[in-house]
C-alpha cells in the first residue's frame, strides 16, 4: 500500500496549483526488472491509457523509457486545467491505474509546472505538447547537443541516428557538433564529430542514404565579422555587451563566435540557440551563461512555447539533471513556477538497482554494491528508510552526493552534505535519508562487527515527523 500513499501525496500536493493554469506532470517512475515495460503494456492493452486519454480536458498522456535509466518510465501528461485533472482523479481510471502502479512495485517522482492562461482563454488540445512545439528536426538537434555537452558517446550515437531518421540533414548536424566546440571546447566537439562520422558510415553499409544537406554559402571577401557579431551579439544580448574585464576574450565573441560561426546559414539563429541552450543545460556549474541564453533564445525567434517543451524532451532522452537545471533557467527568466530538486551526477557515484530492502523504506531508494565492503544508498527527493538498530555493529555513513538528514532516537536531526561522516554506535535506533527537495548519496559499511551482528528494523519514520525537521 506504501505505493498507493506516494501518490495520493502526489495528488495533494498537485492540487495547490492555481485553476486558471495549463498542467504539464512528469513523473519519473522506478520499477523492478522489466517491470515498468510489463506496466505500460497492461496500461495500453486494457485500454486505461486510452480511456485517461479520452477524459475531457486531457492534452498528452504518454509513457517514455529514459536513456538514464533503462529500467525506468517517464509519464508526461498534460492537462487544460486544474478541473480537468480533478476529472480524471474522480475517474475509475485513477483506481486502476493505482492498481497497476502496485502490482508493478512502481514508485514515482513528480516535478510540476504550470502555464497561467489568460482570462477566457480556451486551451487547444495541442498545446504546450513537446511534438508539437518543437519539430522532430529541432529536437534531435536539442538531444544531439546535450549528449555532446555530456561527452556521452553512446547516448549520442543513439541521438544522431534518431535525429537524421528524423530528417536532420548531415550538414545540419555537423554544424550544431561543430558550433559546439565554442561552449564545450574542441576535445568534446571533435569527439562528436567523430560519433557522427560512425553513425554515417553505418547507415551508408545498411543502405540507409541520408540528406547531405546545404552547406553554408561563402561570405563576401569585404566581409566584416566584427562588424557583423557585434551586431549579432547585441540582438542576443537585448543590448549592447563589452567585455571590457578581458578586451581579448570581447574581441573572440563578437569576431569569432557571432561574428564567423554565426554568419554560417546552415542553421538559422534560433537553431544555433536551441543548440546551446540544450548544450550547456547538460554543463553542471554553467547556470548564469544558462540563463542568459534563454533570454538570449527568445531574442532570436524561439518561441516561448519551444523552451517550455525543452525541458520534457532532455527529462525523456538525456537525464534528470539536465532538465532541472533548464526549468531553473526558465523559472528564472520567465516567472514559471520551478519544483526542481537537487540532482546528483550518478557518473561519479553508481545509482545501482532499485533497493532489495525496499520494504523498509518510505520512497525509493537505490542500492550499489562496491569494493571492499562499501555500498553506496541512494535515496530520491523524501526517501527516508525506517527507524532501525545495529546490534553489535558500528555502522558508518559518508555523504558523498546531495543533502539528507541523519536522526538518533529523542536527539534533533543533523544535516548531511558532501563530506559528513557519521559513525552510528551499535545499539542505537535511527534513520536516515534524503531532504524533501535533493537526491541524497550516502556510502555506508560496518565496523567493529562482533558475532551475532544484526540489523533491526523497526517503525517507518512518519510524514509527521520528516516534515517536522525540514
Amino acid at each position: 500500500m506504501k505505493y498507493i500513499k506516494h501518490f495520493t501525496i502526489i495528488a495533494l500536493l498537485i492540487m495547490a496549483i492555481p485553476c486558471n493554469a495549463q498542467l504539464t506532470i512528469n513523473i519519473r517512475y522506478s520499477a523492478p526488472k522489466g517491470a515498468a515495460k510489463k506496466y505500460v503494456k497492461e496500461m495500453e492493452d486494457s485500454g486505461i491509457a486510452a480511456r485517461i486519454r479520452a477524459v475531457e480536458g486531457c492534452i498528452r498522456y504518454d509513457y517514455f523509457f529514459p536513456t538514464d535509466d533503462p529500467e525506468g518510465l517517464l509519464l508526461i501528461d498534460e492537462w487544460a486545467d486544474q478541473a480537468a485533472l480533478d476529472r480524471y482523479h474522480a475517474s475509475p481510471m485513477m483506481k486502476e491505474a493505482a492498481a497497476l502502479r502496485e502490482k508493478y512495485k512502481l514508485g514515482g517522482r513528480q516535478v510540476r509546472m504550470f502555464n497561467p492562461l489568460p482570462q477566457n482563454a480556451q486551451p487547444d488540445k495541442n498545446a504546450q505538447s513537446m511534438d508539437n512545439s518543437l519539430t522532430p528536426r529541432r529536437q534531435g538537434l536539442a538531444v544531439i547537443a546535450a549528449m555532446e555537452a555530456r561527452g556521452d558517446q553512446a547516448g549520442l550515437e543513439a541521438a544522431l541516428t534518431d535525429a537524421l531518421g528524423n530528417g536532420l540533414t548531415i550538414s545540419e548536424a555537423k554544424e550544431a557538433l561543430s558550433q559546439l566546440y565554442a561552449y564545450t571546447g574542441f576535445p568534446r566537439s571533435l569527439n562528436a564529430l567523430g560519433t557522427l562520422q560512425k553513425v554515417l558510415a553505418k547507415r551508408q553499409a545498411d543502405g540507409i542514404q541520408d540528406d547531405p544537406g546545404k552547406d553554408a554559402d561563402p561570405l563576401p571577401a569585404d566581409y566584416d565579422a566584427l562588424r557583423q557579431g557585434t551586431e549579432v551579439q547585441t540582438r542576443l544580448s537585448g543590448q549592447p555587451f563589452n567585455y571590457g574585464f578581458v578586451p581579448a576574450t570581447d574581441y573572440y565573441l563578437k569576431a569569432h563566435l557571432f561574428g564567423d560561426i554565426f554568419a554560417r546559414n546552415n542553421l538559422s539563429f534560433a537553431d544555433r540557440e536551441i543548440v546551446t541552450v540544450s548544450a550547456i543545460s547538460a554543463l553542471p556549474g554553467c547556470e548564469p551563461q544558462l540563463v542568459a541564453h534563454v533570454s538570449g533564445a527568445r531574442n532570436m525567434g524561439v518561441t516561448d512555447q519551444e523552451l517550455r517543451a525543452l525541458p520534457a524532451l532532455l527529462e525523456e532522452k538525456v537525464g534528470i539533471a539536465e532538465a532541472g537545471r533548464l526549468r531553473a533557467a526558465l523559472a528564472a527568466v520567465m516567472g514559471d513556477t520551478d519544483t526542481r530538486v537537487q540532482t546528483v551526477d550518478f557518473s561519479v557515484w553508481p545509482k545501482g538497482v532499485l533497493n532489495p530492502y525496499g520494504q523498509f523504506f518510505t520512497g525509493n531508494s537505490y542500492l550499489a554494491q562496491l569494493d571492499g565492503g562499501l555500498a553506496n544508498v541512494s535515496f530520491e527527493p523524501g526517501c527516508r528508510n525506517n527507524w532501525h538498530i545495529h546490534h553489535k555493529q558500528v555502522q558508518v555513513l559518508i555523504c558523498v552526493a546531495g543533502r539528507g538528514w541523519y536522526q538518533e532516537w529523542g536527539k534533533p536531526a543533523v544535516p548531511m552534505t558532501p563530506g559528513t561522516i557519521i559513525a552510528i554506535p551499535a545499539e542505537t535506533k535511527h534513520w536516515h535519508g534524503a531532504a524533501k527537495d535533493s537526491w541524497f548519496q550516502h556510502l555506508t559499511y560496518h565496523t567493529d562487527v562482533q558475532e551475532g551482528s544484526s540489523n533491526e528494523w523497526l517503525e517507518p519514520v512518519s510524514d509527521e515527523q520528516y516534515k517536522s525537521i525540514e
